[in-house]
């Protein structure tokens, strides 16, 4: 707190810019992602968060108050309103629904959305088949839209379509969309409100959108976590279609994200781990497709902060192939003194401090840690300190620790 009036919302821009652009600010930027700790800050589990992120406001102020972070993560959920509205099965929650303990977090389900004979029919009409077959089979109470047809067009075909529109099951699930659709909308007006106590904690905003890679949005919301990296072998090339298929998509987010202004444009990395696919799979399948995506992001204005879940040690020499001083790189698992060795002079780096570390460990225990980081990646500048999953729990003692040795020992 003895930094508090003197930390301004302006040194922490210029402290994070100088480390985006690979040079040294006056001391390494104090990034943690954090998720539901603002719950622990707050006093209110996770259930209670979830259900309105409104509730998040007094433990945002009062993490942000006391460790004076360099970005803002907005805390990693779901609206659970809108999960119950829609009757989702791809998420479980907190709470009766669910049956999960009201202070654990969101669990994601891997499911199977498309089936690998359903690769054509949703090649042919991608948007079609989301909303007659994916967006049915993921919420329950969507069910009515896979009696729906979008695709008759023509004379009297296409006001005889219109009759399914007076089949109930297909008019509740409308008057379902509309509902999650108030609903996602005050979600998203809570998350402004969260912004609006950051900022006036002096704390820049971190990313206000985000975007999946293109094979993470075939294999997490279609096809199946464990099914792509078959398909990969069975139908190559159908793969690599519907990879194309979500690129084009994801551009087209991209661009719409600009309209936010937000600075940053977060990228979780799920599917491309070491233990998931060989260097030459991850060339041919993953990577050309994330790259286009970063790309266009830069050449939107924005900073992709892409972070790389999992082990990533493989992969160091084809992330550098981006742009100098243009990204961020936050790292779960890797040998964080040869990541600095190889993308030092083209991104700026962060991550990797054990969250469990930040748990269950000591305070001298994480000092040390701390240090370790500091030493191998802050000189020359281009590192955030940041931990290596989202934080969602903290011991105080521990992030004191943490906190007071990178402002002493991450000064230039």
């Amino acid at each position: 707190m003895s930094f508090f009036t003197e930390n301004t919302l302006e040194k922490r821009l210029a402290r994070v810019d100088a480390a985006i652009a690979l040079t040294q600010g006056d001391r390494v930027p104090f990034a943690p992602k954090v998720g539901m700790a603002y719950a622990q800050a707050a006093g209110i589990d996770r259930y209670e968060a979830l259900s309105d992120a409104r509730l998040l406001k007094p433990g945002v102020e009062a993490f942000l108050q006391r460790y004076e972070c360099d970005i803002f993560w907005g805390g990693s959920s779901y609206p659970s309103p809108v999960l119950e509205t829609l009757g989702t099965t791809a998420i479980r929650w907190p709470g009766a629904t669910c049956g999960l303990p009201l202070d654990q977090g969101f669990q994601i389900v891997d499911e199977t959305y498309m089936e690998e004979e359903e690769y054509d029919e949703f090649l042919r009409d991608p948007s079609h088949f989301f909303l007659t077959k994916v967006f049915p089979r993921r919420h329950k109470k969507l069910a009515g839209l896979a009696k729906a047809s979008f695709q008759d067009v023509v004379e009297f075909g296409h006001y005889a379509s219109m009759a399914v529109f007076a089949d109930p099951e297909v008019r509740q699930a409308l008057l379902t969309l509309m509902f999650a659709g108030e609903q996602a909308a005050a979600w998203q007006r809570s998350g402004a409100v969260l912004r609006e106590a950051a900022l006036a904690c002096q704390t820049p905003l971190g990313s206000l959108a985000g975007q999946n890679a293109p094979y993470d949005m075939l294999a997490d919301n279609i096809r199946g976590f464990l099914n792509v990296p078959m398909d990969i072998f069975e139908i190559p090339d159908k793969v690599k279609a519907a990879i194309d298929v979500m690129t084009d998509f994801a551009l087209k987010n991209v661009r719409r994200m600009k309209e936010f202004g937000s600075k940053y444009c977060f990228i979780p990395l799920h599917g491309g781990t070491d233990d998931f696919m060989s260097n030459d799979t991850y060339r041919e399948f993953y990577w050309p497709s994330l790259r286009r995506v970063m790309e266009e992001i830069i050449a939107c204005g924005m900073i992709p902060y892409v972070f790389c879940e999992g082990k990533y040690d493989s992969r160091l020499e084809i992330l550098g192939e981006v742009p100098r001083g243009k990204v961020i790189y936050m790292f779960e698992q890797v040998d964080i003194a040869r990541a600095k060795a190889v993308l030092g002079n083209t991104a700026c780096i962060c991550g990797n401090l054990p969250t469990a570390l930040l748990l269950y460990g000591k305070p001298a225990e994480v000092a040390d840690e701390t240090k370790r980081l500091l030493d191998a990646c802050a000189p020359g500048g281009g590192f955030l300190m940041d931990c290596s999953i989202v934080l969602d729990h903290y011991k105080e003692e521990n992030m004191d620790a943490w906190f007071d040795t990178t402002l002493q020992y991450g000064k230039y």
